[in-house]
């Protein structure tokens, strides 16, 4: 009798299996064949494609061994302090001390693992509000970019618009200790190039252990000073570019590249500029951008190039691998995306820090 009713529950059970899951067969079959595919890119990308970032972004992660013992110290030290200050505490709240049962160690374990969870999951909330919210009301038109099945093509923007914003904060903190921008290009007497505007910067992008690493007596190309600049470099390294050099671009292989070159008018060789000096105003004025062909690596002090040469036109000028146009850094730290068709006289006038030209909106 046993046997029978559960055969029957069984059998219920695929019933109604089968009630809800022809239905939403039915249904996506139909969403297909309208054309609104992109409900299902939607959450295909939604389930797996964290993977392929999380596969990218590990690769390029550097891990500083001095900030690593540092957190693990402060880390065990606070979970012996934790369980010895417990211990105390309820070894003198029992009325009956003969009774007490030690505290346990791996109590104390579970509840500081308890707290680093939860510090992470605040952390991770906080991020995804953040995200959101920006999703809400950015300018990119991010969601509408998702509808139209270019969401992969908006992050990457949205990565590089965000990788300039931290090179332009860093160029600014830069800025309040030295009373100017970083020089474009160190070279010597001889006119041998030494160190780039990016080595400059990297305490302003902490990255303060790999500055330490770096010998400034001798040139970036020394043997000695190779495995810094071997470095992969995250902030200066745009989505769907390449990560490593070809042969074609002529680029010692094991140096990093920077997908992001100074403006040539402002910071150039063996010279900077201070706000003060940039008359035509530093929202008017760039500092940075993209580029797309010419890559040179991060530590080359020639990382520089004249805007002027056009947005996507020239391989000595601006460009990237988005459509339409490429994102720039302007003095004041915002960054806007130009687009290619831009008015020459246009480009030209914010290009220059005190040319005196008329700029108009761009």
């Amino acid at each position: 009798m046993m046997e029978t009713d559960e055969k029957k529950e069984e059998a219920n059970g695929v019933q109604i299996w089968l009630a809800i899951s022809v239905p939403v067969l039915q249904l996506a079959l139909v969403l297909i064949l309208v054309g609104w595919i992109f409900m299902f890119r939607f959450v295909f990308l939604l389930c797996v494609g964290w993977a392929p970032y999380l596969a990218r972004t590990f690769s390029r992660l550097t891990i500083s061994p001095s900030l690593t013992l540092m957190f693990l110290s402060t880390l065990l030290l606070f979970a012996v302090g934790f369980h010895l200050c417990c211990r105390r505490i309820k070894r003198r709240s029992s009325t009956e001390p003969a009774e007490v049962i030690p505290w346990q160690k791996r109590w104390s374990l579970s509840l500081v693992t308890m707290f680093l969870l939860l510090a992470v999951s605040g952390i991770c909330v906080i991020s995804v509000t953040h995200q959101l919210f920006w999703m809400a009301t950015t300018q990119d038109k991010i969601i509408q970019e998702v509808y139209m099945g270019n969401a992969r093509q908006a992050a990457r923007r949205a990565t590089s618009k965000n990788n300039l914003k931290q090179i332009g904060l860093a160029m600014h903190n830069y800025h309040d200790t030295y009373s100017q921008f970083p020089v474009g290009g160190t070279f010597d007497n001889a006119g041998q190039p030494q160190h780039s505007w990016v080595t400059q910067l990297l305490p302003y992008l902490d990255q303060k252990t790999l500055y330490e690493q770096i010998d400034f007596d001798q040139p970036w190309t020394a043997a000695d000073n190779r495995e810094p600049f071997e470095t992969n470099f995250i902030v200066l390294q745009s989505p769907g570019m390449p990560y490593d050099f070809t042969k074609e671009e002529g680029e010692a292989t094991g140096y990093k590249p920077a997908h992001y070159a100074a403006n040539s008018r402002v910071l150039s060789a063996n010279s900077s500029m201070d706000l003060r000096n940039i008359k035509d105003g530093s929202s008017n004025t760039i500092l940075a951008g993209e580029v797309r062909s010419g890559i040179k690596a991060w530590g080359d002090p020639t990382n520089f190039r004249d805007p002027t040469e056009g947005i996507n036109r020239n391989p000595r000028g601006l460009g990237s691998m988005f459509k339409g146009g490429a994102h720039v850094l302007l003095g004041d730290g915002s960054v806007r995306f130009l687009s290619e068709d831009i008015d020459p006289s246009v480009l030209k006038a914010i290009s220059t820090p005190n040319g005196g030209e008329p700029v108009g909106e761009f």
